[in-house]
Parts: C-alpha cells; structure tokens; sequence
C-alpha cells in the first residue's frame, strides 16, 4: 500500500512512518518538507504522487500558541486538513485524520464515547472540531481519529519531562484536577495501520490505551517506573496542584477527556492494553537505554 504520513516530526507521525516502512511504500513528511499553512505547496505535494492513503498527523498543538495565532491555527488545523480531503475525495485515497480529546465538553467524569457532546474550548479545539467536521463532510467513509495525552520515543512529553525534572528538583507538582487517557505512540501506530486497511473504518473513533487519570497519576506513576528502573530521582512523589492555581494557561482546558476504546477494539480487532501497562513497556524499553 503506498502511504503518505504527514507530521513525521511529532511523536506520533515519527512513530506512524517508522511502523509502516518496512510494510508499505511510505512517503515522510515533517513540517519542513510540507508547509501546510501553503494551499499551493499542499497542492503540488499531493498533486505529483500516486497514493493509497493518507495518515494526517501534522497539526499546529500549541493551545496558548494558537490562541495567540489563531489565522495560522485555522490555516493548519482546519483549511490544510480540508483541502487534503478533497485531495483524496478525487484520488479515491482513503484518509485518516488526527484529532485531539480536547473537541469533547469534559464536563462530566467518565470515559468519553464517540458521540459524546463536543463544545471546544479555545482556538486550538475549535480548529480541530472543525477540521473533523469538513474531513467528515467532505468523505463520511474517511476516519477522524482522536487521541490524547502521546508518549513515546521520538519526542519528549509530558512524562518525561516530569522525569527529568524529578531528578534536579526534590520538590515536583503535576496537575490532580484534569483527566485524560496517556496513549502510547508505538501502539497507536500498529492501531493507525490496522485502520487505514479496515476499509470500513469511517467516522469517529477513540484512538489510544485503555482507562484513565489525572496529570498527577500519569507522572506519578512514570516516577514509580523510572524509580523501579534504577533512575536516581530527588522527588519521588508529586505535589497535587489545580488547573486554576496555573497562570500560564491562556485559554482553558477540558476537564474530563479520558476515552472509551470500545469502537476502537472492535474495528482493529485488537484488545487495547491499559495505559500503565504501555507507559511501563516505554519506561523499560527506552529509559533502559539512557
């Protein structure tokens, strides 16, 4: 199958592109190589090359950088991704699209299924909702895919940075009052191409591990795992803080984002390891290495 990847310079599109090359034709590009604030250079990209599908993965993230930026979060999150639709609407390319959790409401705690309300705070959800909603329209058969919370080896995250810092500093906080699902990308990519060759796999769908946390469990328990693999740390438990006691957010954040992985089991017929289980396999796997 000849695939193009974009955002190959994230955790995820890096994770993508490295699982499917040795399986597929895989065509990379990073931001460098594909500007997609350029309709024209979108365009010329798509438009010289023979394709299959397309796994969509680039995205402008920043949520306080889009509030501050919101013409290029619109051209990024919701034009590029509307125009690369109708690319592979008229290629008869199939397309799977990169989402967020931060589309749902998260007013209320739970796991969040595919159908939940979405009321998207902020420029960085509101282009993402609305980069799902052309994708959608342009194609119903293409798959929006939301994820949350990405770890893994391409890129530092959350985790890692609550290791690092738990290794000068004996006095760390992490976030106890938002709650998500940490997803790993080595996982997600197997799931991403059990996907793109499920040609019935359209719509929404959950993509990530199984359950969920606060900030501060998901850095607690990567502490307890660099803990457990001989990693000398200063701080060994996590002060709880409060989204509201954190100045720097320009813009807020879903409360409750942790996702059902129901529909996504049943389409790659795969179980969904738990969210612990791969953060361990990650921890043991690479931290190992350092």
């Amino acid at each position: 199958m000849r695939i193009i990847i974009t955002g190959t310079g994230g955790r995820l599109g890096a994770a993508v592109a490295r699982h499917l090359r040795d399986r597929h034709r895989v065509i990379a590009w990073d931001r460098k190589a594909l500007d997609l604030r350029s309709p024209e250079q979108i365009a010329d990209h798509f438009g010289g090359l023979e394709f299959d599908a397309v796994i969509h993965c680039a995205a402008l993230t920043g949520v306080d950088y889009c509030e501050q930026h919101p013409e290029e979060a619109h051209a990024v999150n919701t034009a590029a991704p509307a125009q690369i639709a109708r690319i592979c609407h008229q290629r008869g390319a199939r397309l799977i699209h990169i989402s967020t959790d931060y589309v749902y409401d998260g007013r209320a705690p739970g796991l969040r299924e595919e159908s939940d309300a979405c009321a998207p705070l902020g420029v960085y959800a509101q282009t993402k909702h609305a980069a799902e909603l052309a994708v959608l329209a342009t194609d119903p058969a293409f798959l929006v895919a939301r994820a949350s919370w990405i770890f893994g080896p391409d890129r530092a995250g959350f985790v890692d940075a609550i290791i690092q810092r738990a290794q000068k500093d004996p006095d760390c906080g992490a976030i106890a009052d938002k709650w998500s699902t940490p997803s790993y990308s080595v996982d997600q990519a197997a799931l991403l191409e059990a996907l793109v060759l499920h040609p019935g796999a359209g719509g929404v769908v959950n993509l990530g591990n199984a359950g969920a946390c606060s900030w501060m469990e998901y850095g607690q328990a990567g502490l307890d795992l660099a803990h457990a693999a001989g990693i000398p740390l200063k701080c060994r438990v996590l002060t709880p803080q409060k989204c509201a006691d954190l100045p720097g957010f320009l813009v807020g954040r879903p409360v409750h984002t942790a996702m059902d992985t129901t529909r996504l089991a049943s389409l790659t017929g795969r179980d969904i390891r738990p969210w612990q289980e791969a953060l361990a396999d990650y921890i043991g796997t690479y931290y190992g290495r350092r």
